[in-house]
């Protein structure tokens, strides 16, 4: 098999198993947000951003264990202090992000639609979702677990 082709094959194979863990990671985001919002509903987006970097924090920490363990475990998971740290660094970008797009989506929703709270939470949280996601990715493959095979 040609290098180009074995790249390829190695970079979709990572990218199939950030997927995987992605879903339990939805599980968690969406499982929290949806918990605080049915025990503590509120049209304040504010609030949702609260309850949002809650469903972060819990996701990020799923994240990091599943994608060192299992994702990125044979060639690129070092488990150093540098990598660690940039992990972090790119969870908090994550969380940003996240926020920032999920703040704006939240606002817009509230302001132009009479829809119930945990519509609007789930609304915007599948916009804010996407590109932090997609950002997240890149940043893990490129810069946090780049490297060679072992």
């Amino acid at each position: 098999m040609s290098a180009p082709i074995r790249r390829l094959r190695t970079f979709f194979g990572s990218y199939a198993k950030f997927s995987v863990v992605g879903l339990t990671n939805v599980v968690v985001d969406y499982g929290t947000l949806n918990l605080l919002l049915l025990l503590f509903p509120s049209r304040d987006h504010n609030h949702l951003v609260a309850y949002n970097l809650v469903a972060l924090l819990l996701a990020n920490t799923n994240s990091y264990l599943w994608n060192t363990r299992w994702t990125f475990r044979r060639s690129r998971a070092r488990l150093d202090h540098k990598q660690k740290a940039m992990f972090a660094v790119q969870a908090l970008l994550n969380v940003g992000v996240s926020s920032v797009v999920l703040w704006l989506a939240a606002r817009l929703l509230f302001a132009y639609t009479a829809l119930p709270s945990i519509v609007v939470g789930n609304l915007a949280k599948v916009f804010s979702g996407v590109l932090a996601t997609t950002l997240s990715f890149l940043i893990l493959r490129s810069l946090v677990f780049r490297g060679t095979k072992a």
